[in-house]
């Protein structure tokens, strides 16, 4: 329920962390990162699983809050590195070619500025995240070109 509300109120304010030009409401993107941090003590699996669930959920629908929910993930993954250490490793795991084309629709027809936006924080993470590097080096690797092409 917690990612639930966090999503939605990351689509209200267009899905950025500072909302709306002249919007007083705080986005709830940070309490949504706390209460996570707090319940990760205990319940990482299944805070692993959700994360992970609502990733794919969001690639097979053109519903507009499933639009939000991979830059919502990527918001999430900013601004908790340790989200990012639990989830990158089933993450990578997870990005098979059908994961990939599902992503390369789901972005395909975004605006150039929102693409770089995207590709940068992607990058930025992947320089910031240390679980996983090789792991993670070896499949962008593999991916970028793959054996016997």
């Amino acid at each position: 329920r917690v990612l639930s509300c966090g999503l939605k109120d990351f689509c209200a304010h267009g899905g950025s962390a500072e909302g709306p030009a002249g919007d007083k409401r705080v986005p709830k993107i940070a309490s949504v990162v706390g209460i996570l941090g707090h319940l990760a003590s205990r319940h990482a699996g299944s805070i692993k699983q959700e994360l992970l669930r609502m990733f794919h959920e969001s690639l097979g629908s053109q519903r507009e809050q499933h639009k939000a929910t991979v830059p919502f993930l990527l918001q999430l993954a900013l601004m908790s590195p340790a989200l990012t250490a639990a989830v990158s490793p089933e993450l990578v795991d997870a990005l098979r070619p059908p994961v990939l084309n599902q992503l390369h629709q789901r972005f395909s027809g975004a605006p150039r500025d929102e693409l770089d936006a995207t590709v940068g924080v992607v990058v930025h993470l992947l320089c910031h995240t240390s679980a996983g590097a090789l792991r993670t080096l070896r499949f962008l690797l593999a991916t970028a070109a793959p054996a016997g092409a």
